[in-house]
């Protein structure tokens, strides 16, 4: 009988040590994941982005500009936001006599940042956030550069039309040209 009573405390004891034990590894796990959590958030912060909201870089903030002043013309008000090959073939020119790269470059560029601005329902929403990250990387001059790219992609399917112009007098007034 005391062997009995022996073998229960045994077994109590043990059953005691391995419940601290897997507590004190629990223990251990939580502090792990608290000093990955700043780490984790970072991540869940940048994989919820999309669209314009990845743009960080000034030669895709400005083609986002001419993509959406393209997106203002009468022809893709026509056509469910689409630009026209005008439009297309006028940007990738700007983009390759301005910013200085390739025709391939220019393309892939145009391509990504249309892909990138095709989930906005007003391309005129793109202006704020794109014209804050051209106001702390471009001088005067490139700003006023950008205003004339705008001003010939708005003419690419002909004339100009109010919300292009709109658009335009914004990006001036958000870049500090206008006067």
């Amino acid at each position: 009988m005391h062997f009995i009573g022996l073998l229960i405390a045994v077994a109590t004891a043990i059953w005691w040590i391995s419940r601290a034990a897997r507590g004190a590894q629990d223990v251990a796990d939580m502090a792990q994941g608290l000093a990955n959590m700043p780490r984790r958030n970072r991540f869940r912060k940048k994989a919820a982005k999309r669209g314009i909201d990845l743009i960080d870089d000034p030669r895709e903030a400005a083609t986002i500009l001419l993509v959406c002043v393209a997106r203002l013309s009468k022809y893709a008000q026509q056509n469910t936001g689409n630009i026209s090959d005008a439009s297309i073939e006028k940007i990738v020119g700007i983009l390759q006599s301005y910013m200085k790269i390739s025709g391939r470059e220019a393309d892939e560029l145009l391509t990504q940042m249309r892909w990138s601005a095709q989930d906005l329902v007003q391309p005129e929403t793109a202006l704020l956030p794109m014209s804050n990250i051209l106001r702390d990387s471009v001088n005067h001059a490139e700003a006023e550069d950008l205003s004339d790219m705008l001003r010939k992609v708005s003419h690419a399917d002909g004339d100009t039309t109010p919300a292009q112009r709109a658009f335009i007098d914004k990006f001036r007034e958000r870049t500090g040209l206008a006067v």
